[in-house]
This record gives C-alpha cells, sequence and structure tokens, in this order.
C-alpha cells in the first residue's frame, strides 16, 4: 500500500479505511502545567495615581515634556523615546519596589499625610495632571496590592495591640485606612524627583524594552501641566 505523506495520523487513517474500520481520533495533548512556554502571558494590570499634588504634578509634566526631545541615542525613526508616561511611572514604582521597598509604617505614614494635604487644599484649583494612569506586570501587580493590604493589616494590629502607643508615639491615623495603589505611585514620583528628566526617560526606555516591544509615546490623558503649540 502507498502512503502519501501527511503524517502518520493519516497513514493510520487510510490503514483504518482499507479494512472498514473508522479512524480513531489522537488522543489530545494537554498542556504541561509546569512548562512556562505553554501558558498565556498575563496582562498587565492598570493602576491609576490618584490626584496628585501641584509638586508632583510638576514632576510627571517635566518628564512627558522630555518624551517629545528628539535624541538620535535613542535610535528610533524619529529620533523619541520608545516609551510613555506609563513607562515613566511603571519605572519609578518597580524601581521603589526593588530597591526601596517602604515599610508598613512609612506608607500608613506617607498615606495619612497625603490625605492630609489633599484635604487642605480640596476646593483650590487642581493642576493639569490632577491624576496620571499607568501599567505594571502581573508580578509587580501582586507584590504592590500585597505590599498594601498588608500594611493596612499591620495598621489594624497596632491599634489593637495597643491604640494610645500607636497614635501618640508611632504616629498613625486613629482609623485603618485602605491604602490605594497611587500610595505607593506618588510615593515613587516623590523619590525620583530629583532625578533629571533625562535620566527618566533613559530608565522608561529600559523598563520598556525588557517588559513590552509596543512603540509608546506622550498620551495626552496621562498629563501635561503646560500645552505647548506647535
Amino acid at each position: 500500500m502507498q502512503v502519501f505523506a501527511g503524517g502518520a495520523d493519516v497513514a493510520e487513517g487510510a490503514v483504518a479505511a482499507a479494512v472498514g474500520q473508522r479512524p480513531v481520533a489522537a488522543e489530545p495533548v494537554e498542556p504541561d502545567p509546569d512548562d512556562e512556554s505553554e501558558q498565556p502571558p498575563t496582562p498587565a494590570r492598570h493602576y491609576s495615581t490618584g490626584r496628585l499634588t501641584a509638586t508632583q504634578a510638576r514632576v510627571l509634566s517635566s518628564w512627558r515634556r522630555q518624551l517629545t526631545v528628539i535624541d538620535r541615542r535613542w535610535n528610533t525613526r524619529d529620533g523619541r523615546p520608545a516609551a510613555s508616561s506609563s513607562d515613566c511611572l511603571a519605572a519609578a514604582v518597580t524601581d521603589l519596589l526593588d530597591r526601596a521597598e517602604p515599610t508598613h509604617l512609612e506608607l500608613i505614614r506617607y498615606g495619612d499625610r497625603i490625605r492630609r494635604t489633599m484635604t487642605a487644599t480640596r476646593g483650590r484649583a487642581a493642576p493639569a495632571v490632577s491624576v496620571a494612569s499607568f501599567y505594571l506586570p502581573a508580578g509587580y501587580a501582586d507584590r504592590l496590592d500585597a505590599l498594601l493590604d498588608d500594611a493596612r493589616n499591620h495598621h489594624r494590629e497596632l491599634l489593637d495591640d495597643d491604640r494610645d502607643r500607636a497614635l501618640a508615639e508611632l504616629g498613625v491615623p486613629s482609623k485603618a485606612y485602605k491604602l490605594p495603589a497611587g500610595t505607593l505611585a506618588r510615593l515613587a514620583i516623590d523619590r525620583w524627583a530629583r532625578r533629571s528628566p533625562t535620566a527618566v526617560i533613559a530608565a522608561a526606555v529600559d523598563y520598556a524594552g525588557y517588559h513590552h516591544t509596543q512603540a509608546h509615546r506622550a498620551r495626552a490623558d496621562m498629563g501635561i501641566a503646560e500645552h505647548h503649540t506647535p
């Protein structure tokens, strides 16, 4: 019997047909759960900074302006960096998690300070960049969420164990508020505030090159305080 090219399944089917049997379907191959190459990629998670202070807004605006500066060292067609405002924020946040992860107490106090600042400035004109958004890879997103949840739980434990000491000596709020992701994002902005915009963009390009390949540009919804007419 002549068997044409087409693989073992075709040959077996031809044999089955010759003897009057139905071809037997091949057993489906189950994916190996331990083989990461077979797993679908986990999408990045979206976050918001929450309302920024005027100082933080100016910092973010300086980063976004730098994204529009043409510099041939980026080796792109138009000379602009292959990164976005989201990448700048994500680079700052991941660097904070990797190099200077705050303690639970630091997060509790910082969150309270930001909350008080926002309350004190309520009703005043907000900066043009009042809120910015960014994305984090799943692994970093899990770390961020866990850190904020653990900080809130630690706050509750401090109040339950010795409320008077927690309020008087440790300086924590009397209520264990939920800490939004923007708490860590704003802390990351403050930490990078003294970096030159050029250094921030270089870090954002490195971050973007490692975590994704899609080219990005400065996005209007991620904010810039001053708008310039070309």
